[in-house]
């Protein structure tokens, strides 16, 4: 009803006022220009200053109490005519309070001539102001009984509005003094809110603490960006991205919002078709953030401006709704949420241009979000005491569910034997293998050389030992230290590693620099070949070590036979260690074996 008497009244006033002129000097130090403006649309952006000053155009007076064209792509130009009757000279400043504009070229002309020129908008680094200053600052001074006219190109992928007023320097300091206390009140407040939750859920562990920080910080963080704070302070000289942080913590507050409904009020239970619609806001708040970095600021800042409105709309009706089914934690939220939508709606309509920009309309999302965040502190102190309760009946129920779980201690006693004996084959594999090199270590090698030595004799089948030895090992340690040494260990275990082709072929570290390669079912032929392939790997490419490039090259002893009563394990490794000397003595980097000699 209040809509259709607005639109009724519009209806009956003068379409064509003539603005009027404004004179100098101001009352109680402000005056709004609003009703002062002229405009003209310039739909191509094709007028310049100099097309305006040579051409007698249209120009249409500003009916409305504030200069608001909403979202659309033109350029507006603005006229203001303010004379100064009096004797002396007088400084003003100009402030056009909506910090988000892209484009602000003014031009102060008198006697048909420009006087002074400023470029303003966010679309330029913060730097560039003329004063310092989050909204929009233009100093203009007159003359004595000088008529000055002021030109305004305004042009925004934002909401295009000029909401304007003139100062003198002193009113408008004290006045942005008081009103950056406020500002700094709500955002302390908002600061304070996240860190004490997230503290809460630090103590608790429970994640809904966690979402509900998320959403407190988004949303100062969008009015921040909104009202200039952050370009001012945060990231001056990003001039993109301040477009898209708009959207971005815009989305973010969607995004908490609906994670922290549906966690808080337990949707999944008590309304499951809402949980849907929750999850589709959560998933789309998420992909208009996403949009940001993608598509025209346009685009998504009436996307998200929709998509956000809908979403407050979609979390007081599923606040009312748990509430009816019971969650008494519900009444907080649906109250909170009460408050928070009539702020949201109240800053949409006034950019879409249906409600007029004045203080209320401007910080109805600060008052409705900073009601919210008390009301659902209480509503989150309201869990903390059903939680409470709720452990004191678990312990009631821990003492039902004790004599279940001590029928369950049998079989939970023989997972942990399990788990034990899976241990101690870990614990066995460690003691089985040599800490630098990876390979297995001596012991492991006598023992498999064994139980292999055992089976070959009964079925009478090849067995062959390599004996491979590191040529000028203790040289490289000498020179270049036993860290060196270490890394040429690794890397030549590493590529007799490589060189062992079976699975049942084992490869050990039998001391020092010393290696050794056990063949089962292997005869001499094949066991000069793993033990040629072996040396060509080392001797192939240098060794990098921590420091250096080191060629090294291996010697190796071949010794194969089939396991009988007059022959042992100690003859053979002994038969295989004289082969690795031979090859030594025969000027090292070879394979040798008396076998085959």
């Amino acid at each position: 009803m209040h809509l259709v008497l607005i639109s009724l009244l519009f209806l009956i006033l003068p379409l064509h006022l003539n603005a009027e002129p404004l004179s100098l000097p101001l009352d109680k130090g402000r005056a709004e220009l609003n009703q002062y403006i002229e405009y003209i649309e310039d739909k191509n952006s094709t007028l310049t200053i100099q097309a305006l000053l040579q051409n007698t155009l249209d120009w249409q007076p500003n009916s409305n109490q504030t200069f608001n064209k909403s979202y659309n792509d033109s350029s507006w130009w603005l006229r203001l005519h303010i004379t100064n009757p009096d004797q002396g000279d007088i400084k003003r400043l100009i402030e056009i309070s909506y910090a988000v504009l892209d484009y602000v070229d003014v031009y102060i002309v008198s006697d048909g001539k420009v006087q002074d020129s400023y470029h303003l908008g966010d679309k330029h680094a913060y730097h560039q102001r003329v004063i310092d200053h989050r909204f929009f600052i233009i100093p203009v001074q007159w003359k004595s009984h000088q008529s000055l006219e002021i030109y305004l190109r305004i042009k925004s992928s934002s909401a295009v509005q000029a909401p304007m007023v003139m100062w003198d320097e002193q009113t408008f300091y004290g006045f942005d003094t008081t009103r950056t206390i406020l500002q700094g009140i709500f955002f302390g407040t908002m600061l304070v809110m996240a860190t004490y939750n997230l503290f809460i859920f630090f103590v608790l562990g429970e994640r809904t603490y966690l979402l509900y920080v998320g959403y407190v910080l988004c949303m100062p963080l969008f009015l921040a960006s909104l009202g200039g704070y952050s370009f001012k302070y945060l990231w001056p000289t990003l001039t993109e991205w301040n477009d898209r942080a708009i959207v971005v913590f815009l989305a973010g507050v969607v995004v908490f919002g609906a994670a922290f409904t549906r966690k808080f009020l337990l949707v999944s239970h008590f309304a499951p078709r809402l949980d849907h619609l929750l999850r589709l806001s959560f998933y789309g708040g998420l992909t208009l953030a996403m949009c940001a970095f993608i598509l025209p600021y346009h685009y998504n800042i009436i996307a998200i401006i929709i998509w956000a409105s809908l979403a407050c709309i979609l979390a007081l009706v599923t606040g009312a709704t748990c509430w009816r089914g019971g969650l008494s934690t519900a009444k907080y939220y649906t109250i909170a949420w009460t408050a928070m939508l009539f702020g949201g709606l109240v800053l949409a309509l006034n950019k879409a241009n249906i409600l007029p920009a004045n203080l209320f309309t401007e910080y109805a999302t600060h008052i409705g979000s900073s009601l919210e965040v008390v009301l659902l502190s209480f509503a989150l102190a309201e869990r903390i005491n059903i939680e409470r309760r709720l452990r004191y009946e678990a312990q009631e129920q821990t003492l039902i569910t004790t004599r279940r779980i001590n029928e369950e201690l049998e079989s939970r006693v023989q997972e942990r034997t399990q788990e034990l004996e899976a241990l101690t084959q870990q614990l066995r594999d460690l003691s089985n293998t040599d800490q630098l090199t990876g390979l297995c270590n001596r012991r492991h090698l006598e023992s498999s050389f064994y139980d292999e030595w055992e089976r070959a004799k009964r079925y009478q089948r090849d067995i062959a030992v390599i004996m491979i030895d590191i040529d000028h090992f203790k040289t490289v340690n000498d020179t270049h230290g036993h860290l060196v040494g270490d890394d040429c260990l690794q890397e030549v275990a590493r590529r007799i590693q490589e060189g062992v082709r079976w699975p049942s072929d084992l490869a050990a570290r039998f001391g020092g620099e010393e290696f050794c390669i056990l063949l089962p079912e292997t005869g001499l032929k094949g066991a000069l070949i793993v033990a040629e392939r072996i040396r060509t790997l080392v001797a192939a490419t240098p060794v990098t070590t921590r420091s250096h490039s080191l060629s090294i090259t291996i010697s190796a002893g071949v010794y194969s036979l089939v396991p009988s009563e007059e022959k042992s394990i100690d003859q053979t490794l002994n038969f295989a260690d004289k082969a690795l000397y031979q090859a030594k003595d025969k000027g090292r980097n070879q394979v040798f074996s008396e076998l085959a000699a």
